[in-house]
C-alpha cells in the first residue's frame, strides 16, 4: 500500500492525537479521590498503584481509574457512589503506605462536595421531593424558600450518601444522573457549584 506524502502526515497527526488522548485521558475532570488525599499532582507522584485502598474499602466504592482517565492516571484510586456511598471508616487513609492517603478524621473527612443537578432534580421541578435532605447525616442540604434542596458547602464532606439515595432515575425517564452528584471541590471551583 503506498502513502501520498499528504497521506502520511495526515496518519502521522492522527496517531500522535490519539497518544495524546491516551496519556490525557478523555474522561476529563478531576477524578473524586479517596478520604486524606494530598492535593492532585503530588498524589500522582506518591500514589504507586498498589490497590490496598481498594481492597480494603468495605462499601466498595474506591476503584481503579481505567486507561480513559489517561496512562497517568490509570491503576490509581478512585471514588465513584454508583453502588455505594463512603460509610467514614478511614481504612483506606490508614493503609496507604505512600502518604498519597494522609490519617483524617471523621470530623475533617472531605472527600468532595454535593452539587444539585438542576435540570434533572425532581424538587426543581416539581415540590415534594426532600429524600436527599432527609438522608444527609450532616444536615448539609437544606430546603430553600422554593422547597427544593440547596448544598450548604462548609457542612458538606462529600460522603456520598445523597446520591447514592436520590430517585431521579428512577422517577425520570429520560434522563441517565442523578439529581445531585458529589465532585471534587477543585472541580467546582473551576466550574462554579450547582450545574445546570
Amino acid at each position: 500500500m503506498k502513502f501520498s506524502r499528504r497521506g502520511f502526515v495526515s496518519l502521522l497527526i492522527i496517531a500522535l492525537m490519539s497518544v495524546k488522548k491516551t496519556f490525557a485521558g478523555e474522561a476529563g475532570g478531576v477524578l473524586l479521590r479517596p478520604p486524606g488525599a494530598v492535593a492532585e499532582d503530588e498524589f500522582l507522584a506518591r500514589c504507586n498503584r498498589c490497590q490496598k485502598c481498594v481492597q480494603v474499602c468495605p462499601t466498595r466504592v474506591i476503584l481503579p481509574a481505567s486507561i480513559k482517565y489517561g496512562i497517568v492516571k490509570m491503576n490509581t484510586p478512585y471514588v465513584s457512589f454508583k453502588r455505594s456511598y463512603c460509610n467514614s471508616c478511614l481504612k483506606c487513609s490508614e493503609e496507604c503506605p505512600t502518604g498519597a492517603l494522609r490519617p483524617v478524621t471523621k470530623e475533617t473527612l472531605n472527600i468532595g462536595l454535593a452539587v444539585i443537578v438542576e435540570k434533572d432534580c425532581v424538587a426543581w421541578d416539581f415540590t415534594g421531593c426532600t429524600v436527599c435532605v432527609d438522608k444527609c447525616p450532616l444536615k448539609a442540604i437544606e430546603l430553600d424558600g422554593s422547597k427544593r434542596p440547596v448544598v450548604i458547602g462548609d457542612k458538606c464532606n462529600g460522603c456520598g450518601i445523597c446520591e447514592v439515595a436520590c430517585p431521579a432515575p428512577s422517577l425520570r425517564s429520560h434522563i441517565r444522573g442523578k439529581g445531585i452528584i458529589v465532585r471534587n471541590r477543585a472541580e467546582e471551583k473551576i466550574s462554579g457549584g450547582s450545574v445546570e
